[in-house]
């Protein structure tokens, strides 16, 4: 703005003395219209100009580059326009005029200093494009466009520059032995992660392009010579056949993998160790790396799989097949220990012995409420209470544990909401939930613990082992890609796979891959070249 302009600013009735106050509304809201009516009138103009750019272009593409510089900025700005952060810069290149087209943040601008405009393109990775629409891709991955006038071809120069997160330890899957590096939001990071833990030439990595704006890269990785025939086909074009605008999370391409959209159990297993990733991949599974997203993607999985940690193949084999025992029964009570609380109190007291009845037919007396409505409100309580810890910083989770100790703990027993033996029964069911390695299979089942509840209210015993059987059938019911999602818990012909399933035998002993994922080779050892 320059100096000798001067503006003044004067009221209304100033302006327009002989006016009434209706009269001036009157004509400050036919000059509202007027601007909103060139907005519209702007926003035609620019479809009008990008309609006639298509004119003398290729079907599917923005314009045409043409040998006129100037042509090929306009062309370049009004594709991006009014984005700000994208920088138009002018040089000579010899006797001619130059163009580099880059995004600020995005771009290593020390690299087109060094590499371009210095001594004219040295950088290692430069392509000729001829697709507008990957020329503007390019650009908005970070890319440098280099355009030349009297050339209609252009130059793409790889000058992309990420800030990304360390390689550090895992949070989610901590282990007290083993590897501690994770995965973290950059697919090239994640896929080298991958590759270090293996030599092998039947890896392959296929990356492929998903989400029609973000165009987000997302890498399919296999063992060629383990994998199941055909499974690597279903997969791939269940990936190609995904519309979405945007894939920014991972779990944007994993509600894609199921058709059953309702199931709260996981279809696939989400991980952030490169390590359970690559023993995946040595099983016969497929794994999915999304761009952006620090957990990969494992399929296909059974109950089983969820019910492994790292941790059980650092320690003996012995006690971790007890470990993983108790992880069953530990999801056994994160269901059904309140509904059975409810059935032995409410329907069948004689099945406990008489001194414990009437131990609790004392604390229940001061409640008012019954079994059921005192079962339902604790499992409100530690609903929110598990939800405040994780949702809460870092910072002040630990005092909002003290703070859900003493209210559960403490302050709804003294209220007489509740009896102290059921807030024993409903933090026992929280701490069983806790044992699950996998938090997203821990969250089903907190889901089934309100119908158990139900059930145990209705009809007493007989509900809960209703609803224990109807719970069965419908996980029999369930597949992921072939693979039941038991496993091989109730198929005789897999009894060979319970050698690492329900519990963990010495390695070994386990000398073929899980024979429910139908791999080619199915042995570990290899064959008699030495291949593995």
């Amino acid at each position: 703005m320059g100096s000798s302009q001067h503006y003044r600013f004067h009221k209304l009735s100033t302006v327009q003395p002989n006016s009434s106050t209706l009269e001036t509304l009157q004509k400050l809201k036919k000059l509202q219209n007027l601007v909103q009516q060139s907005k519209v009138a702007a926003a035609n103009i620019r479809q009008v100009i990008k309609a006639l750019d298509k004119v003398a272009a290729q079907a599917g593409q923005p314009f045409l580059f043409s040998k006129c510089l100037e042509i090929n900025e306009r062309l370049v700005r009004n594709t991006l326009a009014r984005c700000d952060d994208v920088k138009y810069r002018t040089f000579r290149a010899g006797q001619a005029k130059a163009l580099l087209v880059y995004i600020n943040g995005l771009t290593d601008t020390n690299k087109l200093e060094t590499n371009v405009i210095d001594c004219l393109i040295t950088a290692a990775h430069v392509s000729i494009i001829t697709k507008p629409t990957e020329v503007i891709t390019n650009i908005l991955i970070g890319n440098c466009l280099l355009v030349i006038d009297g050339f209609s071809d252009v130059l793409v120069i790889d000058s992309a520059k990420y800030e990304k997160r360390q390689i550090s330890k895992a949070e989610n899957e901590d282990a007290s032995k083993g590897p501690h590096d994770s995965f973290n939001e950059t697919l090239s990071d994640n896929i080298a992660l991958v590759r270090r833990r293996t030599k092998d030439s039947d890896l392959k990595v296929e990356i492929l392009e998903i989400g029609a704006r973000t165009k987000t890269s997302v890498a399919l990785l296999y063992i060629d010579d383990l994998v199941k025939p055909g499974l690597v086909d279903e997969v791939r074009n269940q990936l190609l056949a995904i519309r979405i605008d945007m894939v920014i999370l991972a779990a944007n391409i994993e509600e894609f993998l199921t058709n059953q959209v309702w199931n709260p159990f996981p279809n696939v297993l989400a991980t952030e160790r490169p390590d359970k990733t690559v023993a995946g991949l040595y099983d016969g599974r497929l794994s999915i790396i999304i761009d952006n997203s620090p957990s990969v993607l494992i399929l296909p999985v059974s109950l089983q799989d969820f019910m492994q940690s790292v941790d059980d193949y650092t320690t003996r084999p012995s006690v971790a097949s007890l470990i993983r025992f108790s992880r069953y029964i530990s999801a056994f009570l994160a269901i059904f220990l309140p509904a059975l609380y409810i059935c032995v109190v409410a329907y069948h007291p004689g099945m406990i012995p008489s001194g414990l009845s009437f131990f609790i037919a004392e604390l229940r007396a001061k409640t008012p409420f019954p079994a059921s409505i005192e079962a339902l409100l604790m499992e409100a309580l530690l609903e929110i209470f598990q939800e405040a810890i994780i949702r809460l910083p870092q910072k002040l989770s630990a005092a909002a544990g003290v703070v859900g100790a003493l209210v559960i703990g403490t302050t709804v027993v003294e209220a007489a909401l509740a009896n102290a033996l059921l807030v024993v029964v409903v933090a026992t069911t929280g701490l069983a939930s806790f044992c699950m390695p996998s938090y997203t299979f821990a969250t089903a089942l907190r889901v089934f613990r309100i119908p158990a509840l139900v059930a145990a209210a209705t009809l007493g015993l007989y509900g809960v082992a209703i609803f224990f059987v109807v719970m069965i059938v419908y996980l029999c019911s369930l597949h992921s890609y072939g693979e039941s999602y038991l496993g091989d818990l109730f198929d005789i012909t897999l009894l060979e796979d319970w050698k690492d399933g329900l519990l963990r035998f010495p390695a070994k002993f386990l000398k073929s891959r899980p024979k429910r994922l139908g791999t080619i080779d199915k042995t570990r050892k290899g064959d008699t070249s030495g291949k593995s």
